[in-house]
């Protein structure tokens, strides 16, 4: 049974690092099925976010090698993300999840004009104002903060950076993948010493995301970044409903 347990944790590691790494959203796949599983939601979280450094390792190493990643903001982001993480991952401890996921579901809805209606998101770069790539900063450092506990924020993210930093879509997850990884990662340091990751479970999403985070990265990189965009607003939508719904 635990055999069986870790295999589907495995399968389901791979699909959710390979949605993740093209929209990045695939921490929603994750943490529903740890819930299922019977999970209390505060170690669903931990345990999906010790996961989703699979991911983030598997996509960054094809990112990096293909050079999508923009260093300056992916450095710049990165302090902010890190003070984020700070934050976020002591409030996982009292949290109440049910609000959060509601809360999640509305800004998913919102960025859905923002795709359809902006018929160059994400398709070509553009330049920006200092101010306008602070206020970015700012923004991306209050979302650091669920983020750091919550998985499948990735679309709100690259949003951002898509819209304040100029960068087209494969470019914008690239480089915000690495920022979050680095948060993600000081998270993950934090929920290890209280106790709150499942590592039997978490090793094998760890795994499976990490194939999936490569094969994610290598598709959409082949496909494009405007077959991209059509794939990341299926998956906003879907994820809204999924969590307004639920």
């Amino acid at each position: 049974m635990v055999e069986i347990k870790l295999i589907v944790s495995l399968i389901v590691g791979i699909a959710s690092g390979f949605v993740g790494a093209i929209a990045g959203a695939g921490g929603l796949i994750s943490i529903a099925f740890l819930l299922f599983l019977g999970i209390p939601p505060q170690i669903t979280l931990a345990t999906n976010k010790f996961g989703g450094l699979g991911l983030s390792f598997g996509a960054l190493f094809k990112f990096i090698k293909e050079k999508k990643i923009v260093w300056k903001y992916a450095l710049l982001l990165s302090i902010f993300g890190i003070a984020g993480s700070l934050i976020g991952s002591n409030i996982l401890l009292t949290i109440n999840v049910a609000i959060l996921q509601k809360l999640i579901g509305i800004l998913l809805i919102i960025l859905v004009p923002t795709v359809f209606l902006k018929k160059s998101f994400g398709l070509e770069e553009r330049p920006t104002s200092a101010k306008r790539k602070l206020f970015g900063c700012l923004l991306y450092f209050l979302i650091s903060i669920i983020a750091s506990f919550f998985g499948g924020l990735g679309a709100i993210t690259i949003s951002i950076v898509v819209f304040f930093f100029g960068l087209s879509i494969i470019k914008a997850n690239a480089t915000e993948l690495f920022s979050y990884s680095v948060f993600s990662l000081s998270a993950v340091i934090i929920f290890a010493f209280n106790g709150l990751i499942d590592y039997r479970i978490g090793i094998a999403l760890f795994l499976g995301m990490l194939i999936g985070g490569y094969l994610g990265a290598q598709v959409a990189i082949k496909k494009g970044n405007k077959w991209v965009k059509v794939f990341f607003s299926i998956v906003v939508i879907a994820s809204a409903l999924k969590i307004l719904l639920s």
